[in-house]
């Protein structure tokens, strides 16, 4: 297996490995906020975030796992710096 940097900016890093994206987002970056994407399956290492899906905001802490239905609006909002492994279906 190969894992490979695929985008570093101030945001974070997103690594691709075969079937599956390591991504780091650092405190307060967001992840999401669209509605353009597959179905989402996530496993969060480490860390809290804000969760939104559709009209709907929690807070979890890792380890969870989240699944976002394909184009359906969602955001992904660190607390903390995080770590999470998400697959797309």
């Amino acid at each position: 297996m190969s894992i490979k940097l695929i985008k570093k900016n101030k945001k974070g890093k997103t690594y691709q490995a075969n079937n599956f994206k390591i991504l780091y987002r650092y405190k307060n970056m967001i992840a999401g906020d669209n509605s353009e994407n597959v179905k989402e399956l996530i496993y969060f290492i480490t860390g809290s975030a804000e969760i939104t899906l559709r009209d709907k905001t929690w807070t979890i802490k890792s380890p969870t796992e989240i699944e976002f239905p394909a184009k359906t609006y969602h955001k992904i909002k660190a607390l903390s710096d995080i770590s999470f492994i998400m697959f797309e279906k």
